[in-house]
């Protein structure tokens, strides 16, 4: 009887392990919160216009797949963040009230929408128990310099997949993030912040795991054939330090090389990573510092105070462009010679040329117009302008990042002279955020415009190299 007992024992216990387990990220039997209480709301409120018979806006509601894909103009939900998701908005803080306000029978009761929030909130998991974009994804990320947050920015939808909010992280909303950098894989990803004195390091789950200190820092360059990572200062910084950052992309430990010159703002890094490449925005002059030995050569360019805002090395490390904002040129540098870096050609574009981003291959290359509200296309053989892009959605334009297909070009807008107004009005400080600009280059049209965080500044997804 007493191994009968045992034995029984034995049976139990095991049951009562395996019963309890289940492979990674599958909904066990019952855990299916959105077929069977998130999905339910939609069928009975939200059917009529988005539904499989009609799609308002083109958002379809009929399942958690046509969900996450969003709407005509951007994301329904964003993970995580139930506040800041479009559908709860519309149901709670729509100005005039809820939506549908021609169907007060279909609106959300307030139980509804405690229901729905929670759900957001705890990730937004499908009936697989995953939450939406998540895995190895190709995203995009934005930094909103105005609110202390970055949007990431899923390429295969083009909707806004995750909302990072640095002020539940130790930092206060003035930290000013400013720009990105990401490694080639997606595996981390880097951003600074302005005021707050950092560069901070990010995992794919956007957990930070790593920081440098460094003051007022502004633009980041990654070299191409090693772990280091170049950061240069703020333009906001009036008489900041001469000297540019140099961190170790691993334990994200810093050395700083000198340059010699006021206000060094642009970055750029050689093809074979041997160079590293800055110029000034007080002075006509830029610099090659030799990394092993930090023996510098510097450039003078002609003609008036021409406030180069950033510098870019082609993929084939021939050549590298420069932006002026102040006098609207576009300059050639000869990179094949990077220890000189002669200056080949000026060229005009349009006023205010800002961050640019090569085609992968080399080809062309794209900018935003702060003060003219395009983006500019040059071929680089020619080195004359092929096209000036203009949409509804370019507001102050500023940063530039392309899908690793080459097909999708993202440009973040500041539109802090709300050119672009919100596509709804949830009251006070809604109707002017940040844009992101989403062009099919297979055309040159903005096909999408995405609404993001206040003073959307710098972008980036992954690098090819």
């Amino acid at each position: 009887m007493k191994h009968l007992y045992s034995r029984l024992f034995l049976i139990i216990l095991f049951a009562a392990v395996f019963a309890g387990c289940s492979a990674p990220g599958a909904a066990t039997n019952g855990g299916d919160a959105y077929s069977s209480t998130i999905q339910p709301i939609f069928d009975a409120k939200c059917s009529s216009c988005h539904g499989a018979g009609k799609t308002e806006a083109g958002l379809n509601l009929t399942s958690w797949d046509h969900l996450i894909q969003g709407s005509d103009s951007g994301e329904a939900i964003v993970a995580f963040d139930s506040e800041h998701s479009v559908i709860v908005r519309m149901a709670t803080q729509l100005v005039g009230g809820a939506h549908p306000a021609n169907q007060p029978a279909s609106a959300l009761t307030e139980a509804e929408v405690v229901t729905l929030k929670s759900w957001i909130d705890q990730g937004a998991k499908g009936p697989n128990g995953l939450a939406p974009f998540s895995g190895n994804r190709e995203f995009v990320y934005v930094t909103n310099q105005g609110e202390a947050t970055i949007n990431v920015i899923d390429v295969e939808a083009n909707v806004v997949a995750r909302r990072v909010d640095l002020t539940k992280m130790g930092f206060d909303k003035g930290a000013k993030p400013h720009h990105v950098a990401v490694e080639p894989d997606g595996s981390f990803w880097y951003a600074t912040l302005i005021s707050g004195g950092v560069i901070l390091k990010f995992n794919r789950n956007n957990e930070i795991v790593g920081r440098s200190v460094f003051e007022v820092p502004g633009l980041l360059s990654m070299d191409p054939s090693s772990n280091k990572l170049y950061v240069g200062r703020s333009m906001a910084a009036v008489n900041p330090p001469q000297r540019i950052g140099m961190i170790d992309r691993e334990t994200m430990e810093i050395e700083e090389l000198d340059v010699f010159f006021p206000r060094p703002h642009a970055l750029a890094v050689s093809a074979d990573g041997e160079y590293v490449y800055s110029a000034s925005l007080a002075e006509n002059k830029a610099i090659a510092v030799e990394v092993k030995n930090e023996e510098s050569t510097f450039v003078d360019i002609d003609g008036p105070i021409h406030t180069v805002v950033d510098l870019e090395v082609s993929p084939d490390g021939k050549i590298m462009i420069g932006t002026a904002q102040l006098t609207g040129k576009l300059f050639f540098f000869d990179a094949t010679n990077p220890a000189e870096f002669p200056l080949i050609e000026a060229i005009d574009v349009n006023a205010a040329p800002w961050h640019p981003v090569f085609s992968r291959d080399g080809a062309k290359v794209y900018f935003a117009n702060k003060m003219a509200q395009t983006v500019t296309v040059v071929d680089v053989a020619s080195r004359k302008v092929e096209a000036v892009i203009e949409g509804y959605g370019l507001a102050q334009p500023h940063g530039a990042a392309l899908s690793l297909d080459g097909k999708t070009l993202y440009i973040s807008g500041n539109n802090l002279n709300a050119a672009y107004e919100s596509r709804h009005d949830f009251g006070e400080g809604s109707r002017s955020p940040g844009t992101v600009a989403v062009i099919d280059l297979t055309t040159n049209k903005v096909v999408k415009v995405l609404e993001v965080g206040l003073y959307a500044s710098g972008t980036a997804g992954r690098p090819s190299f």
